[in-house]
């Protein structure tokens, strides 16, 4: 990827390193506190392997208009509902999508499909067991130090989200980040209009 940012990467190893060696676990008379930017850059220090693994993957993925996991044969604009039905069973359905929850530590996914029936929309919900290892453990910090900076960023004001939006080739990849916790929801793929 080339979006990293060694020298971030760098410091971040240093403020890590002294956070394990309890360098920062008293404070100095007259010591400036840690602002929140700091404390959100240690955050993304621990995020687990396993969700940068996904979030590695779901990113490489996307420029390909597929996801990853069950989903990860299924291409936006050319897979049908019902090579999706025929592969996955029977989906839970809602008013605009085809639903597929996670179980047993396996992602959940949901499906948009264009009045054809081709898939127009991949969304990657995550795992339900051990969230930690999944999106639960990916923050606004994590997607700029794994992906850089984010083309876009804006709010849901309804649902008390924001959207981080990165442009992979013709697809956008939508992380859905809720406000409260700073974690990340669901994932979107869609098309660029």
């Amino acid at each position: 990827m080339a979006r990293r940012n060694p020298a971030r990467k760098a410091a971040l190893s240093v403020v890590c390193a002294g956070a394990v060696l309890g360098a920062g676990s008293f404070m100095i008379p007259g010591a400036v506190s840690v602002d929140a930017e700091t404390r959100e850059a240690v955050h993304s220090s621990e995020t687990n392997e396993a969700a940068l693994e996904t979030l590695q993957t779901i990113y490489t993925q996307a420029s390909e208009g597929s996801s990853i996991g069950a989903a990860g044969n299924f291409t936006i604009g050319e897979t049908t509902r019902t090579d999706i039905v025929d592969r996955l069973g029977e989906p839970f359905l809602s008013d605009s999508f085809d639903t597929y929850h996670a179980e047993m530590g396996n992602p959940g996914f949901s499906f948009a499909y264009s009045q054809d029936g081709t898939l127009k929309e991949i969304r990657y919900l995550g795992t339900n067991v051990e969230r930690q290892t999944n999106l639960d453990s990916i923050t606004p910090a994590v997607l700029e130090e794994q992906l850089g900076k984010a083309d876009a960023i804006t709010s849901i004001s309804q649902t008390n989200q924001h959207k981080y939006l990165y442009e992979t080739g013709d697809f956008e990849l939508e992380f859905i980040v809720n406000d409260e916790t700073l974690q990340v929801d669901h994932v979107n793929l869609v098309p660029i209009n």
